[in-house]
């Protein structure tokens, strides 16, 4: 590369950074880059993707029914097997093993840790730090591990009966298996959708989120087991990728999808019941209930009182912590693969033509208290965008009625 295009290259980033910081600045004023300085993305923190695993992979362990769960995971990925002694070459899987000495782990094993462990974390953390990965369906290695070591190496399990979950997520994770390949039938959670289905996407391994989620909970969510991937946004991409195709497949909907993070008023269930009595009598395709980032594209087309609430409908959203998908943006959610450079929710706000509603005042709001799983920051870096996203929202409603007067 010449000097000329790297130059080139140099100013076309600082274009871009600079229109970024008028944006900001505009809709969030000095306290948004106060908030991006005070809460920045860890640039510091050295990230750690899998490798792909190649193969032959040989399976060591005496539980017979978790080797063929197993094996059947593996077969699906299009992995040889090998019954033969570990070779230089061999990816191996150990399920149980012992770790009293991690000079017998290497960067190839991966460790599996299924059912009542004695385990102790002097033990653990040597062979955890040379092996490839754990899996384990004890929250509390899992969480004592992701002190130590990087938690890209950490993964969750159900249990015993469901391993093959939980190797297909490690395998994903891995790359082993292609992320557009991935059906939603290999996960329970997604089985026998009711006819209007509440999902909670949430990755098992962010434990602190998962047990506040379910502290909080008014009733009748599942929780999906997301695809953890890295970067982060594909993984979360990935995962609404697959609930969405789960309701159209099982021909169910709208579908209430959330994130783990997000915050339920007393008053949740009695506002919802009004927006779904009012999403029946009008055209649409997306409810936000809480639109994190209003942007300076958006226009209102309409605003309609019902039921103590102001409905305002609008050509585009973008935020995925709270949202209820029509037919049309299920097909648009499903439709997202990794060719496409946009996070899930920036690839929705894109869609033309998309009728979207909102509530002014959002229905939910946005736990500060924990840090975003695909960012690494702490949420309370989006307080002050929320509440100018509500705020720029209210000005264009209040100009919009003067208008229709």
């Amino acid at each position: 590369m010449s000097w000329l295009n790297i130059f080139t290259a140099g100013l076309n980033r600082a274009h871009r950074l600079l229109g970024r910081l008028g944006v900001i600045l505009q809709y969030e004023g000095v306290i948004g880059i106060y908030d991006r300085i005070r809460y920045p993305k860890p640039f510091w923190r050295r990230y750690y993707p899998l490798s792909l695993m190649r193969g032959p992979v040989l399976i060591e362990g005496s539980d017979p029914s978790a080797r063929e769960q197993i094996s059947l995971s593996l077969q699906k990925a299009g992995l040889c097997q090998s019954a033969s002694l570990p070779s230089e070459y061999m990816e191996i899987i150990k399920i149980n093993p012992l770790i009293n000495d991690a000079h017998h782990i290497s960067e190839k094993d991966t460790l599996i840790f299924i059912g009542p462990q004695k385990l102790s974390m002097p033990d653990l953390l040597p062979a955890a730090r040379r092996c490839r990965a754990v899996l384990s369906d004890c929250s509390n290695i899992l969480q004592s591990l992701q002190q130590h070591i990087p938690s890209e190496k950490v993964f969750s399990l159900k249990g015993p009966h469901a391993l093959n979950e939980g190797i297909t997520r490690y395998l994903i994770a891995t790359r082993t298996i292609q992320t557009r390949h991935q059906h939603w039938d290999t996960f329970s959670d997604l089985h026998e959708l009711p006819l209007r289905p509440r999902i909670c996407l949430s990755l098992p391994e962010t434990i602190e989120r998962r047990r506040n989620f379910i502290s909080i909970d008014p009733g009748g969510f599942r929780i999906f087991d997301g695809i953890k991937y890295t970067p982060g946004w594909i993984g979360a991409a990935v995962s609404f990728r697959i609930m969405a195709q789960a309701c159209l497949d099982q021909k169910v909907g709208p579908a209430l999808f959330c994130e783990d993070d997000i915050e339920f008023a007393p008053d949740f269930e009695k506002r919802l019941h009004v927006v779904q009595t009012y999403l029946e009598s009008c055209d649409w395709d997306v409810f936000s209930g809480l639109i994190t980032d209003f942007g300076p594209d958006y226009v209102i087309t309409r605003v309609t009182h019902f039921g103590g609430e102001v409905f305002v409908h609008l050509n585009r959203c973008v935020g995925m912590v709270c949202g209820i998908y029509n037919h049309r943006a299920l097909m648009r959610l499903a439709s997202w693969t990794d060719d496409i450079q946009l996070a899930i929710d920036r690839y929705l706000e894109a869609s033309e033509g998309l009728k979207v509603v909102t509530t002014l005042r959002f229905l939910v709001g946005h736990s500060d208290s924990l840090k975003s799983s695909i960012w690494h920051f702490n949420n309370e870096r989006y307080n002050n965008m929320i509440k100018n996203s509500e705020l720029r929202l209210k000005s264009l409603v209040r100009d919009y009625e003067k208008k229709n007067e």
